[in-house]
């Protein structure tokens, strides 16, 4: 068994182990979840609506946030300004470093 806080200061393999649930407590709200760019410094993330009733951006940026974490920290920033194709990012802590999720927002 692997101790999750040994892998929190290598960014690829906590973002490795910690990938598939994120995955998955997304697609339970209601999101499909990709990972783009290099996944070199930070954990750059796509989401967006996969089904009618899914939960609200900020519900998802906080359980993200908290698997993350094992909810020790939900803590997530929502960066308000405007970006290109209609999307809103939240920056979350998480290990030693950060996710960025890019998420697509309703019209």
């Amino acid at each position: 068994m692997f101790e999750i806080e040994k892998l929190k200061d290598n960014n690829a393999i906590f973002w490795t182990f910690m990938f598939p649930e994120i995955r998955k407590t997304a697609a339970n709200l209601g999101w499909a979840i990709g990972v783009h760019g290099s996944v070199v410094h930070d954990l750059d993330l796509m989401a967006m609506p996969w089904v009618e009733d899914h939960c609200p951006a900020d519900m998802l940026a906080k359980q993200i946030a908290g698997v993350c974490n094992h909810w020790e920290d939900c803590h997530y920033t929502k960066h308000e300004n405007e970006k290109p194709c209609n999307r809103v990012v939240y920056t979350i802590p998480a290990g030693a470093s950060y996710i960025d999720l890019n998420v697509i927002k309703e019209e």
